[in-house]
This record gives structure tokens, sequence and C-alpha cells, in this order.
């Protein structure tokens, strides 16, 4: 992805562009940026347009909920191809015209923009999504305005996130974030305290700039080095000691290493108590064990039997994989090779799907099967794989549906106290579009794109990272998935216990080599986990 500062010479191209600050990208923010990559040509990049969030004078921004560096991976795996980040003193003395003749359409070149309900532009704000739909009409742009998004009947806003970040409530942080929070700055040296009392702890500067949670300790988790361990989090100034900056130190609970200089991944779950002072070191190592039984009992097995939390692989379980595949396929087929009739197109299709397929587990990538039919069939539209592959993956991920019984079945689980999550293989930026597509995300607490963590199933650390996000141990959650060996026997490896969702796939379907378990319930329909998890003890 290409970042940009202003938008003078720059590349010259039709461009798709999302609108707005941008200061979360929480699910309202991916929204926004799901519609720019819709119903678009091929020579049209995808753009965010947005500020640097600390030249803005008009809206108070209290702490970002994401650096630089991820904004740029998690806009990256959005399908955006460009980000302008802009001075916001560049255009603020704009009139609402003069912001959409001379950046929208002279600058950017757009034929399309996308923003949020209450999306303001031009001096003073005086623009408002009516008259941008108004003026970009005059000019010959597209306009798509995405409406409120509501998680559990809260308006998804980075104002509502940071509120929950600094009450410490990290759990209704994660929900309306669509991401659980996290700390990932480096390693620092610290004054030892923590060896002399028997803690040796791992210290983390708070980083600047970005929300910063409640001061106190939290039964946390680290990841580091592709594992997973409990921990206790102490974020704030350390008042017993005489810190002077906010850090986060933590005690990682079955852990031994040298972390310096290492960048390992900590994220506060529960909150346990604030930061408090302590009439000697004596009194403080007493209040640490307490803390770190109490971090501990998080993740006990024994002490949290029962399912807390049911997670679910994405493709062929929650949606229609092959379904969708044949969309994408099919306007591959119908783009480039305009002169086939539907006969041949779905006689070509079908050669494609099977090639795909491979072996199951074992499949061929995307962009290689299309590298391949593109020298077998020439095209008859003049094209290259790369632009032939984000044609075919756009029509794939928007043609994704969640089966008639998901959104009930995951609604369900939420109303009965359980936490809920996807773990998905593949290629993160194409499983990332298809589960914006989908809409699951507003669904579930977790989703972990076992590609962008280096770790796919069957392995059992991604199965376990996902359960020390969501804070539980893997003998409380349950895994529903389709293929025998990367779902079920990885998940039942894990801890997790396995069931195992089963289709009307075809006779030929690799799938059908593989014997079933019989020790694994099966289920045909999503909402059967409901009546399974009745008669399992909680």
């Amino acid at each position: 992805m290409n970042t940009y500062t202003s938008c003078e010479n720059i590349p010259t191209c039709p461009r798709s562009v999302a609108l707005g600050l941008f200061d979360g990208l929480h699910p309202a923010h991916r929204q926004v940026i799901l519609a720019a990559t819709m119903d678009i040509d091929d020579d049209t990049a995808v753009a965010v347009y947005t500020f640097d969030p600390t030249t803005v004078t008009t809206k108070a921004v209290s702490g970002l909920l994401c650096d630089v560096d991820e904004e740029e991976h998690l806009l990256h795996l959005m399908g955006a191809d460009e980000l302008f980040r802009v001075d916001f003193a560049t255009v603020q003395h704009l009139s609402p015209t003069d912001f959409v003749h001379n950046v929208l359409k002279a600058q950017l070149g757009a034929v399309k923009v996308s923003c949020g309900y209450n999306y303001r532009f031009g001096y003073r704000g005086q623009g408002d999504t009516a008259l941008l739909t108004k003026l970009c009409a005059e000019v010959g742009i597209a306009v798509t305005v995405v409406p409120e998004i509501d998680i559990d009947g809260i308006p998804v806003s980075s104002t509502a996130i940071r509120r929950c970040i600094a009450d410490g409530d990290m759990a209704t942080a994660r929900r309306l974030l669509g991401r659980p929070y996290c700390l990932r700055t480096p390693v620092m040296e610290g004054q030892r305290l923590g060896n002399q009392l028997g803690f040796p702890t791992i210290n983390q500067p708070l980083p600047e700039g970005l929300a910063h949670p409640r001061f106190g300790v939290y039964a946390s988790c680290v990841e580091t080095e592709g594992e997973t361990y409990p921990a206790v989090t102490n974020i704030g100034v350390h008042p017993t000691v005489g810190a002077t900056t906010p850090l986060a130190e933590t005690y990682i609970l079955g852990f031994s290493g040298d972390l310096y200089g290492h960048s390992p991944r900590v994220y506060p779950l529960t909150y346990l108590r604030p930061e408090q002072s302590f009439p000697s070191l004596e009194a403080l190592r007493a209040q640490i064990e307490k803390d770190t039984a109490a971090a501990a009992s998080l993740f006990d097995e024994e002490k949290n039997s029962g399912i807390k939390a049911v997670f679910f692989d994405f493709d062929d379980t929650l949606d229609n994989r092959d379904a969708a595949f044949r969309v994408g396929l099919s306007a591959f087929l119908r783009y480039y090779y305009p002169s086939l009739n539907e006969e041949e197109i779905a006689s070509r299709r079908e050669e494609m799907f099977f090639f795909q397929r491979g072996h199951y587990g074992e499949i061929i990538y995307y962009r290689d099967m299309l590298a391949h039919f593109l020298e077998v069939w020439p095209p008859e539209i003049p094209t290259d794989v790369h632009t032939a592959y984000r044609r075919m993956i756009r029509a794939f991920a928007a043609a994704g549906q969640p089966h008639p019984d998901v959104c009930t079945t995951l609604t369900a689980l939420r109303q009965r106290g359980y936490l809920t999550g996807i773990i998905t293989n593949g290629t993160p930026r194409t499983q990332s579009l298809k589960m914006d597509h989908s809409g699951l995300r507003l669904y579930v607490d977790l989703v972990v794109l076992a590609g962008e963590e280096n770790i796919q199933k069957p392995d059992t650390r991604i199965f376990r990272l996902a359960a020390g996000r969501l804070g539980v141990p893997p003998t409380a959650c349950l895994f529903v998935g389709d293929h025998p060996q990367n779902d079920l026997e990885g998940a039942r490896a894990a801890g997790f216990i396995p069931v195992r969702k089963i289709w009307d796939f075809d006779a030929d379907h690799p799938i059908q080599h593989y014997p079933l378990t019989e020790d694994i319930p099966t289920i045909r329909h999503i909402s059967e986990v409901l009546s399974l998890l009745d008669d399992t003890p909680t």
C-alpha cells in the first residue's frame, strides 16, 4: 500500500475514496472502507483519505486506538491500495465546494466516495452528507453513506471505545473496537525490583499518543515467540517504587527468558484493582502474590469447568465457501472473456474450481490458479495476474453469505453469556475482506486470521492464542469446524472440545476421504450447537 502526505504529484488514476478521520479503524470505519472497494473497475484504486490526527483542530482526539504501523497494516487487510494522511491545515479553509472540486475531483480523480453518516467537511464543518452527495453528483462522483453501526445496542464510535478503555472495561472495548486492546512496545530495562520480590517482570512504556487503559492491575495474556502465557500487568506509575512515567509492568506466568529489546504482545483482559501505595516491599510482595493468583485463576482449568467460549471455523462452516468462490470465478470469466456464452462460462468455471481445490488441505493459491489459466486461455481484455486477482477476490468476498441460522445463533450464544470467536486459515487480506462482507465481526468477540499470525490450523498455537485473547483456558472452549484435521484434530490437540459441522458435499469432494471420528459430535446446522450446549455442563 502506498502512503502519501499530500495529494500533489501523485499517480493519475481513477479512485474510490473512503473519507473520514479513521482514528480507530473500528467496525464502523471498516464499513466505510469496505464500501469503497465495491462496484469499481479494475483500474480504480481504493484510497483512504484522512488527516494526521495531530493536526486536526476541529475535533479533539484524546488518544488514538492504533499507531501508524498498525493503521497501515489494517488498511491493507481491508483492501486499501493507497493512504492519504494529510495535514489538516492544508484544507481546513476550503469551502465544501472547493474541497469536492479541487481535492476530490481535480487532485484525487475520485469517481466514487464513501463516508459515515455523520461525516462533515469544508470550512468549519459546513458540509454534511447531503451536501456531499449533491456536490459530488454535479461532477460525476458517486457517493455511498454508511449508516450508524451498533453493537449490543451501543453506537460504535472512537469516543465510546476510548471511554471503555479509560474505565478499564476491556471486554466492551474489544467488542466495539473489533479487536482486543494490545500493548506491543519494546521491553525496556527496569529497576529489577520484580526479581528481588520473586516476580521478574517486563517493562513496556505506554505508547505516546495512544489511548491508555485505566491505571491499575489487570489479569492479562502475553504472546511471544509464537506462544501464549497467562500474566498479570500493572499499568500506571507504580507509586510504591516512585516511577514517574506511565508504563506496563507484566509478570508472565510460566515463562523464563530474556525479552529485552523484543516487543511481546500484552493484552490487558480483566481489571483487578486500582494502583495503590504499600507501606513496605513485603506488603507489595504479598499483594503481588494475590494478584498473580487472581490472574492465574482466569486460566485455571479446574476453576473454569464447563464451556465459556464457542469458536467457529469460517469457510464451509459459517458460510458456503464453494458457492461464493464460483461467483468470483464467474465474474472473472465474464469480464475477461466477453465472447463466452453462459454454458462456456460454467464449463470453464468448474475447470478452474476443481483445479484450485487440488488436494483438500493442499489447495492451489488463487493467484497461482489465475496465472495458470491466463496462460492457458489468453484473455480477450488485456490484464495481468495482480489485476485479475483483485477482481476475482472482490467478487468472491462480496458473494459470501452466512448461512441463515448463523447470526441468530451467534446472538443467542451471546445472550446466554458465551464468548464467541472465529479462527480461519487462508490469505489474510482475502479472509479479512470476506469477513467484512459477511458482517460477522459484529456478532463475535474475536476474529483470528491464522495467516496474519503466521500460524495455520491445525497448529495448536493458533487455538491457544485465541483462547488467551478472550481470557479463558482452552479446555473451556468449544470449536465448530468442518475439516477433520485442520479444525477438529487441531482443536482437540489444543484442549478444545471439537464439534464437526457436516455438509452435503459432492461425492467426489476430497473431504469424503476423511473418516468421521466417532467420538466427535456432529451437527448439520449451526443452530444445533445451542442444543448441544444444553447437554454440556457450564
